[in-house]
């Protein structure tokens, strides 16, 4: 496979004056302005690496340990580090929540609730992370602000609020400090001091009571011109969906890089003089920016490079240390959940594809066998679904499938219910799921309903506007939680705690239903 890399330069001195600069870019661009000539003079340039990752939800290693591990993600850090001591690691949101290890109670009755991750990646030596919308998915503020206090590296956000009490602060607190709008890292060099600003920013869509968002756009221009009074140059890490990155980068033009999550898949932008660059989630893919500053000329070089996490990368003994300790410990778990985590429920001769890419755009075995495990558990509906951001194993199962591998397909779980929609109702959460949501984890899998010439087979008959159809989906979904599908919180559902199938009673948990499911396979 080939990764690509990109280089480009920017002027610090007219950012500061207009927020604009001069940036050049290789690869990505079908055409380039002709390039700047950088000034060499007696002033040695700064040289500064970062490793960026996003949305991480997993400690250990997938696809039956071929890809991602926050262990290998640490040996690359480890070589990067010995190669230049200016290196430092961020990571761009999307790691407390979810995951099914985060779902559990410890001994002492809380949840883990993040815990795994920070411990994971104080141990790796993470620097730097601003919030993604799934932060605010912990059950208060003050358990968000227990693990930034339990983190060892630094948070920053422009726009993310603490409210309290029906009144809003400046920001969430660690270790009894605001978390800074940006943060600036510091190069000592030949007698000088250089600081690079680092910006963070996420997406206003968790609207938990305990956060307010200021604007994206105004927070973001106002903190970087702030940023580059008091630092020689300034990058985005940013929690926004691309479209938002894009928006954002022509707003606020100037910065050479956003260092970007939420979309799960590696991708890179560029918007005039700004790259936007993602990873792929759960470390499968890092990206390693090298940037050179040329203090007499005021320019910033990057060179980005995509690289794979996978087997061939070492990993560090000291944070895989920590990975074993949370595995153990989430096996003790489980088994007092009443689970057998080894539990072998079937042996596949063909991978179940869970991967997040394929999930949230296309029709999957994964989903047609849980969709199949529904209908098994309640049969006679017209049409059976559920949101693909309710699998969240970002990973293919193969060969022997235990327990555990279904608990972190749906680390979530909940019960599924059923609801009679009209035809025009029908369409509208088919149209939404297979269209408005694609790519998201609003995207349905389904079944008993395919998209034909323009219009939906249900069962292979055209469905009618006027009919009247019976559906069973997530109760998450039912009552309306799923992006753009708000309207079904109008409408009434049937509920049920247990179903007997097959003489056997089984909980009402899509869990449950999976599992009891691949046994009788």
């Amino acid at each position: 496979m080939t990764y690509p890399s990109t280089s480009f330069s920017l002027s610090i001195s007219s950012i500061i004056s207009r927020l604009t600069g001069l940036l050049f870019l290789g690869l990505f661009l079908t055409a380039c302005p002709p390039p700047v000539e950088i000034v060499q003079n007696d002033e040695p340039p700064v040289e500064i690496t970062i490793l960026q990752i996003n949305d991480v939800y997993e400690i250990a290693p997938l696809e039956g340990g071929k890809v991602g591990g926050l262990a290998r993600v640490a040996g690359l850090l480890r070589q990067l580090e010995a190669e230049n001591p200016n290196t430092i690691a961020v990571l761009a949101g999307d790691f407390l929540s979810p995951s099914f290890m985060g779902t559990l109670k410890m001994e002492n009755g809380e949840r883990i609730a993040g815990l795994q991750m920070v411990e994971t990646l104080n141990a790796m030596g993470l620097d730097y992370a601003t919030f993604g919308n799934h932060e605010f998915d912990l059950s208060s503020g003050e358990l968000v602000e227990s693990r930034l206090d339990q983190s060892e590296f630094e948070y920053m956000s422009v726009n993310a609020q603490y409210v309290e009490e029906d009144r809003t602060r400046r920001a969430f607190q660690q270790n009894g400090n605001p978390v800074p709008p940006y943060s600036v890292y510091t190069v000592e060099q030949n007698g000088k001091t250089y600081k690079m600003a680092i910006v963070g920013v996420v997406l206003p869509f968790n609207k938990r009571d305990y956060v307010a968002y200021r604007d994206v756009e105004r927070s973001f221009e106002t903190q970087v011109k702030l940023a580059l009074a008091e630092t020689d140059f300034a990058v985005g890490l940013t929690h926004l969906n691309v479209d938002e990155d894009e928006a954002l980068a022509a707003a606020v033009p100037g910065l050479p890089l956003f260092m970007g999550g939420h979309e799960h898949h590696h991708l890179s932008r560029y918007v005039g003089e700004t790259a936007i660059t993602k990873a792929a989630a759960n470390a499968k893919t890092v990206y390693i920016h090298k940037l050179t500053y040329y203090p007499s000329s005021k320019l910033c070089r990057v060179v980005s490079d995509l690289v794979p996490i996978n087997s061939d990368t070492p990993e560090d003994p000291s944070t895989a240390a920590v990975v074993d300790k949370w595995q153990q410990q989430v096996g003790d778990l489980i088994e007092k959940m009443g689970y057998n985590p080894d539990e072998v429920l079937t042996t596949l001769s063909t991978p179940l594809i869970g991967t997040e890419t394929a999930t949230r755009s296309t029709q999957t075995n994964y989903g047609q066998l849980t969709c199949t495990a529904i209908a098994q558990a309640w049969p006679g509906a017209d049409v059976y679904l559920f949101n693909s951001g309710s699998l969240r194993l970002d990973d293919n199962l193969s060969g022997a499938v235990t327990a555990y591998d279904v608990l972190r397909s749906f680390p979530y779980g909940g019960p599924v219910v059923r609801m009679t929609l009209s035809g025009t109702q029908l369409k509208q959460l088919l149209d939404t799921g297979d269209k408005t949501n694609k790519g998201e984890g609003g995207y349905m899998q389904r079944l008993q309903a395919e998209p034909q010439g323009g219009q939906w087979l249900i069962k292979g008959q055209a469905l009618k506007a006027d009919g009247k159809y019976v559906v069973v989906l997530p109760e998450f979904v039912a009552q309306g939680r799923e992006a753009n599908l708000d309207f079904l919180g109008e409408i009434t559902y049937d509920e049920v705690e247990q179903f007997t199938i097959e003489g056997r009673v089984v909980k009402n948990d899509i869990r449950d239903l999976v599992i009891h499911f691949m046994k009788g396979r």
